[in-house]
């Protein structure tokens, strides 16, 4: 019976510090993002992997999302979808500028060719996503304007 809470607490203690992590590389940022999309294992908190701005418009979101209420997310902008089953992911070379960084994602969802870009910050000592596009001419997008726009339709 010990065992089980032993193992629990070591699960998160070793989940905490998966997450706590700061990302030397975009590289390295983006292959811990996108592994719980392989893995089905995802982390409990986003918030290191986000900019604090990016954090910002999370957290405005969800405050001005009435409880039951769907927020400014219809669909997870990392995958361009809701559902997924990634293959052949493909960090590209980041573009760096000082502290920030442009780099493009390559992947197929349920065989679908899918490409996003990301722009990053280099904050708090490690590299964080910042804002992600999407230019799929089905579904163009930018994440920072999806929260934008429903933030004004809100007011």
């Amino acid at each position: 019976m010990r065992l089980v809470p032993l193992a629990a607490s070591l699960f998160l203690a070793l989940t905490s510090l998966a997450t706590a992590q700061t990302y030397d590389t975009p590289q390295d940022l983006l292959e811990a993002f996108y592994e719980p999309y392989i893995s089905g294992e995802f982390y409990e908190d986003e918030t290191p992997f986000r900019s604090a701005a990016l954090q910002a418009l999370y957290d405005a979101d969800a405050d001005s999302t009435p409880a039951g209420e769907m927020g400014a997310l219809s669909f997870d902008p990392y995958i361009d979808g809701q559902d997924y089953e990634l293959t052949d992911l493909t960090i590209g070379e980041p573009q760096i500028d000082g502290d920030t960084a442009i780099v493009d994602v390559d992947f197929r969802n349920f065989d679908q060719p899918q490409q996003l870009t990301y722009d990053l910050v280099f904050e708090d000592g490690g590299w964080r996503i910042d804002d992600v596009v999407s230019n799929n001419p089905e579904n163009q997008y930018r994440l920072s304007e999806i929260f934008a726009d429903a933030a004004s339709a809100a007011n």
